[in-house]
């Protein structure tokens, strides 16, 4: 399968036709077309387990009539540019299945030509290949549970070029090796998506799964689907004999440049609560064999991006989920920089030219974070032109980089031109960096549009040199009209709430409101009435700079605050209640 990065025959003649197709049941070393079978009237075909297609030219079975394609057996080309193991010609009304192997390959292998143990030169030499290959509008559905790799510069695993009228449904092992490459390719799908199994893809710029199209119906994520352009994803203990060629940059993992019309999932295998009861979520597929959302990009780019250059992009309301929410990441999306010098990235969402609009809102249940060894790392952007209404975490958004002044780790970003005015943090919310003269950074907000923040979690800034200024908690600074920074109170037994870091905020009547739990950092506050408020048990414990008007800090109940307030010369007021 992914074998990159997861680490003479005799001519037979198909056989008689069996329950209404022609079967290939031994060794054929010809292409199959299904407009000549049957006796030239055109017939499904089916290679069995015991069948095989093995090739050094051309495709292995091309669908150039309105009939289905199946291989439970072996596809085998080697060495053959513009060869697919299963292609369609023109537009069809087939169903293409796959639950055997198709091996799309050369006899190239990497040399070590400067002889310091390390192979050289390009990943591949062939050019245009493909697994299963769709050259115009298909009317039917395309279904993967076999393993297909490809050998070959710009090449892919699973390629649709026109309108998939039907579902794509991927359970099974996809890799592609070579420059420019790409794992899965659809355009517009008129059905679900189901992207599970494992996706994997090595090469410059090379792309796991693009979805350059629209798709009405539903985007499930549920396997291991993986992109780099390193020749190993785990450095060695000596990086100084490394080449350019090792090095290279791929891209994301996962890009979506289209509509999707009923939301986007990473899922994950659901619990098993009833052992009578084998698929519990209703999705017609055992929970046994489902698996979990796991998104890794290696290298600068983001493992998943969410946007186009030239169009706006529309992702709608996931179905039957009670919230309206058109994102939820219930798996784990990871950007790794890996090596030294290279920027770590998570997710991104917009910032791409055209405008990105997510219904409802978006949920992380699972995580989403990025590393660097020594460079920026940033788990989740919002960029320009994205737009949400609330985003809602009870999982984990964190970032661990930065080694310098001019670097750092940012869990959140909200940049300039987005629009996300409500953040909710039940689960964890943290950036590290990694040396004390680099920065850390929770959340931020460029945007001036988030008005309100709550807080039942943590939320984390640390690793940069105490008293800094440069572990910000959360950073409001461009909201200009005020906003809310709004601790809660939790239930009996369940652990207190926190913010560790320095929180600033911008013009406009601000308030941070501490109603449980404890804080641990400054807060500044811009100009506008500003209001401290601690209430219950809660706690803060740092320095509470005013803007010098009739602001107020409020304690009452038991709640503490240990620090220095300052109010600037303005008419501040300390209420004790």
């Amino acid at each position: 399968m992914y074998r990159y990065l997861l680490a003479g025959t005799a001519l037979a003649a198909l056989a008689t036709p069996l329950a209404a197709q022609t079967t290939v049941d031994n060794t054929r070393t010809q292409t199959v077309r299904t407009s000549q079978l049957d006796g030239g009237a055109g017939d499904d075909v089916k290679v069995t387990t015991n069948g095989s297609i093995e090739l050094t030219s051309g495709s292995g079975i091309i669908v150039d009539s309105d009939h289905d394609a199946t291989n439970e057996g072996e596809i085998d080309i080697s060495n053959s540019d513009g060869s697919s193991g299963i292609e369609t010609t023109g537009d069809r009304q087939s169903d293409i299945t796959n639950s055997g192997d198709i091996t799309i390959d050369e006899t190239y292998t990497p040399t070590d030509v400067d002889n310091d143990n390390d192979p050289d030169g390009p990943f591949a030499v062939g050019t245009d290949r493909a697994g299963i290959r769709v050259r115009g509008n298909l009317t039917g559905n395309i279904v993967n549970s076999g393993d297909i790799f490809v050998e070959g510069n710009d090449s892919w695993g699973i390629a649709v070029a026109g309108t998939l009228d039907g579902k794509f449904v991927h359970d099974g092992e996809t890799g592609v090796l070579g420059d420019r490459s790409v794992g899965i390719e659809l355009h517009d799908v008129t059905g679900d998506v189901r992207l599970a199994g494992a996706v994997g893809v090595a090469g410059e710029d090379a792309v796991a799964a693009r979805f350059a199209g629209d798709l009405d119906g539903t985007l499930v994520v549920q396997g291991t689907i993986a992109s780099t352009g390193y020749r190993s994803i785990t450095p060695p203990s000596d990086t100084s004999k490394l080449d350019a060629d090792d090095l290279l940059q791929g891209g994301s993992a996962i890009l979506i440049e289209g509509d999707v019309a009923k939301g986007i999932r990473f899922a994950v295998a659901p619990a098993d609560a009833d052992a009578n009861d084998p698929d519990e979520d209703k999705d017609g597929i055992e929970d046994a064999v489902e698996g979990d959302a796991k998104v890794t990009s290696y290298g600068a780019a983001p493992a998943v991006v969410i946007g186009a250059a030239n169009r706006d992009v529309t992702v709608g309301a996931l179905p039957a989920t009670g919230t309206g929410f058109g994102i939820i990441v219930d798996g784990s999306i990871a950007g790794n920089g890996v090596y030294a010098g290279v920027d770590g990235n998570g997710m991104v969402i917009g910032g791409r030219g055209g405008n990105v609009s997510i219904a409802g809102g978006m949920s992380i249940n699972g995580v989403v974070s990025a590393t660097s060894k020594d460079s920026n790392a940033t788990a989740l952007r919002f960029g320009a032109g994205a737009t949400t209404p609330e985003l809602r975490n009870a999982g984990t958004i964190s970032a661990s980089g930065g080694s310098t002044a001019t670097t750092g780790a940012t869990a959140l970003v909200i940049d300039a031109g987005a629009n996300l005015p409500y953040v909710r943090n039940s689960g964890e919310i943290k950036a590290t960096a990694l040396e004390d003269e680099s920065s850390a950074t929770a959340i931020i907000d460029r945007s001036g549009t988030l008005r309100l923040l709550e807080n039942s979690g943590k939320i984390t800034a640390s690793g940069a040199e105490e008293d800094s200024g440069r572990n910000v908690a959360i950073d409001l600074s461009s909201v200009g009209a005020g906003a809310i920074v709004r601790q809660t109170v939790v239930g009996t037994g369940v652990t207190a709430p926190s913010i560790k870091g320095d929180i600033l905020f911008g013009g406009g009547a601000d308030r941070l409101e501490i109603l449980d739990g404890t804080i641990e950092g400054d807060v500044s506050f811009g100009a506008g009435v500003d209001r401290l408020i601690l209430s219950g048990d809660a706690g803060f414990s740092g320095n509470a700079g005013f803007g010098g008007q009739a602001d107020q800090l409020s304690l009452s109940d038991s709640s503490k605050f240990i620090g220095t307030a300052d109010f600037a010369g303005g008419a501040g007021q300390l209420v004790l209640n």
